[in-house]
């Protein structure tokens, strides 16, 4: 056989996928080498030979070692993965129904690791019945986004939270920029950035704040407020009570449990914020501790990927590189391992494509998502063409850079059916021990925001239909009799009337999604005092179903009317006669040798204006309390410019009436 023959030998090797098997290539190779025409003629029969083996099952035979089984070969060789390989991250990719599912339970049954799945379709809560596991669906999960994960600077922190709500929320780079210097701004007046702890804000802080902002000097700056506060009320009105919290259970809490988290029902933005705040959350704790090395220490686990490695994202130039892309390279330092499954693989980002080490291919019937994985697999034609007829619970496997192989993945046996009464008898005790701590304010935000706002905020528009019957626990109802008999009790102190402060906030939740409260807050002497105020909903509630008197003594809101209280009570503290809602006042005094009447002002409007001027042709002295300095300034500006004598009104602030000796002798 001549040098020729030695080439056509190799081009038939690898016109049918021979070559790369070791015993073939050195048998081509010494027969080459050698000229001897009897090894030539061995190599050329064993080529043929596995020619026509390899045009039916185009796949080189091999072993496998690992500690998890995942089925076997198509030539009855055990299936087994190492767990190792998944720090380097793992694809699935298949239709509904191809068995994609039943292969990521066979993984988390053995992975010897804590896990956290995103659960979007309720796939994983059957898992519920293991006795180690805790299926968290939405409505039980406290999170504040805005709270670093320990040992992370809140400097830090800002910017990686505006890059991630960024990336969720398809905001573009001059909204997350504005975005950043808001989240600075509203940690400053949270002082964290002094030696010192303290509460943190949260999302509903940061949309107060951000409203706050008129911006109207700036088009371009207004245009980028409105974008953000277009995005976080979306995101607080549809996320329900999951960001009402100062702090959730913790990262450190969390990362060494199994856990999946339940996010369907939730918006898409706020599914994919979720997803990527706590990807960036463990690995931004990871960074911090220093906890670097190959060994697996925990695994997340999307179905959906598309959602958060969104093709379309990545290829948004003005966005810059999505922030999830970049954490997919970098958390495989940390032990942090990453699975994801789809269906279509051409909407699935390239990075998360090339970054991933292991990849299944499972039965695709989208000739345009099937390609997708075949090209990122380097398939060969034979092996693209096996792979178009795989069937269901059939997958190509490829890890690392060894050549693929076909599989036959084996069935996880388990009751999908269990439903959300099953679930909450399963669980209750699981979410009840969750940690978290309500939503706080500092007297510097309550200054600067809560009480710069133009009057009381108003009673907000509740989403559901308002006809809707009113479904609470016994509990709910507890809290809510509570409410009518002690309108201004602080909520600490309601919460003391129940076993445990979680069980409290959780009734407390109950009523606000169902409609039947709102939450208020004002400033004290002590610090911040947040009450409940029933809506017109919940009065109606009280009345008919409670059979409790809903009506109030006093004018506007909780706020108004804590308020009205309270200068009342000062001045009998003071040892003169007061009562509220006489002679059309908002508090009245008998001071024995003159009267004297409270207006408590939460907005500069003519209203109050008009109240002053009746009080003051009645020969009042007449005190003006006002829920903040701009409001009394603006009512000042208002008597001036009506001409109205200001000899007999005094101008106060609300909160001078947490000081007795204010008052007058």
């Amino acid at each position: 056989m001549s040098p020729p023959d030695s080439k056509r030998l190799i081009d038939l090797a690898s016109q049918y996928d021979v070559l790369d098997e070791e015993e073939v290539r050195k048998l081509v190779l010494a027969s080459g080498l050698s000229r001897s025409e009897v090894l030539q003629e061995v190599a050329s029969r064993v080529v043929a030979a596995r020619a026509v083996e390899n045009s039916e099952y185009p796949f080189a035979s091999r072993s496998f070692t690992g500690g998890i089984t995942l089925g076997y070969t198509f030539d009855g060789r055990s299936f087994r993965f190492s767990e190792s390989n998944l720090t380097r991250h793992l694809l699935a990719v298949g239709q509904s129904g191809s068995g994609k599912t039943t292969l990521f339970y066979n993984l988390l049954d053995q992975v010897g690791v804590p896990f956290w799945v995103f659960d979007l379709k309720r796939d994983y809560r059957p898992l519920a019945r293991e006795d180690d596991l805790l299926v968290l669906p939405w409505s039980e999960l406290k999170l504040n986004p805005l709270r670093p994960p320990s040992g992370v600077s809140p400097r830090r922190w800002a910017q990686v939270f505006s890059e991630i709500f960024g990336h969720a929320t398809s905001l573009l780079s001059g909204s997350k920029n504005y975005l950043l210097k808001k989240i600075i701004e509203l940690y400053k007046l949270y002082g964290l950035f002094e030696e010192v702890s303290g509460p943190y804000p949260g999302l509903h802080e940061l949309q107060l704040l951000v409203e706050n902002d008129s911006m109207s000097y700036v088009r371009t700056a207004a245009d980028y407020r409105d974008r953000l506060l277009n995005r976080l009320e979306a995101m607080n009105l549809t996320a329900g009570t999951v960001f009402e919290c100062s702090q959730g259970p913790t990262i450190e809490e969390m990362l060494n449990r199994r856990v999946v988290f339940e996010f369907d029902g939730l918006s898409r933005d706020v599914q994919n914020f979720l997803m990527e705040i706590l990807f960036a959350g463990v690995y931004e704790y990871r960074l911090s501790q220093g906890m670097r090395g190959d060994e697996l220490r925990h695994l997340f686990l999307l179905d959906e990927g598309k959602q958060v490695f969104s093709v379309y994202k990545e290829r948004q130039d003005a966005a810059g590189i999505p922030e999830i892309d970049q954490l997919t390279a970098k958390m495989r330092e940390f032990g942090e391992g990453l699975i994801v499954g789809d269906q279509e693989a051409s909407k699935l980002t390239d990075s998360i494509k090339a970054n991933t080490y292991t990849k299944f291919l499972l039965p695709t019937g989208d000739r345009k998502q099937f390609q997708a994985v075949t090209n990122s697999m380097n398939l060969s034609e034979r092996q693209t063409e096996f792979a178009s007829e795989l069937e269901v619970g059939e997958a190509v496997v490829q890890v690392g850079n060894r050549g693929p192989v076909p599989v036959k993945l084996d069935n996880y046996e388990v009751d999908k059916q269990i439903s959300d009464s099953e679930l909450q008898k399963l669980q209750a005790e699981n979410w009840n021990n969750l940690s978290h701590e309500p939503r706080n304010t500092t007297p510097e935000f309550e200054v600067e925001i809560l009480e710069g706002r133009s009057g009381e905020v108003p009673e907000p528009d509740t989403p559901e239909d308002p006809t809707r019957e009113v479904n609470v626990s016994s509990e709910a109802d507890r809290l809510l009799k509570d409410v009518v008999d002690n309108p201004f009790r602080p909520l600490t102190e309601r919460y003391g009337e129940f076993p445990s402060r979680y069980k409290g906030n959780k009734a407390k939740d109950e009523l606000v999604d169902e409609g039947v409260l709102i939450e208020r807050q004002v400033r004290t002497k002590s610090g911040r005092r947040k009450l409940l105020e029933l809506t017109k909903k919940g009065r109606q509630y009280v009345e008919d179903e409670l059979d409790l008197e809903a009506k109030h003594r006093g004018r506007g809101g909780v706020v108004h009317r804590y308020w009205q209280t309270r200068i009342k009570e000062a001045f009998e503290q003071a040892g003169w006669y007061a009562e509220t809602e006489v002679f059309d006042a908002d508090v009245y005094v008998n001071m024995d040798t003159s009267e004297l009447v409270v207006e408590v002002a939460m907005g500069d409007n003519p209203r109050e204006i008009e109240h002053i001027e009746k009080h003051l042709e009645k020969d009042f002295i007449v005190w003006i309390a006002a829920r903040n300095q701009e409001i009394l300034q603006g009512l000042q500006q208002r008597m001036e410019e009506k001409g109205l004598q200001t000899d007999n009104v005094v101008f106060r602030l609300v909160r001078d009436f947490n000081e007795i000796e204010n008052l007058p002798e």
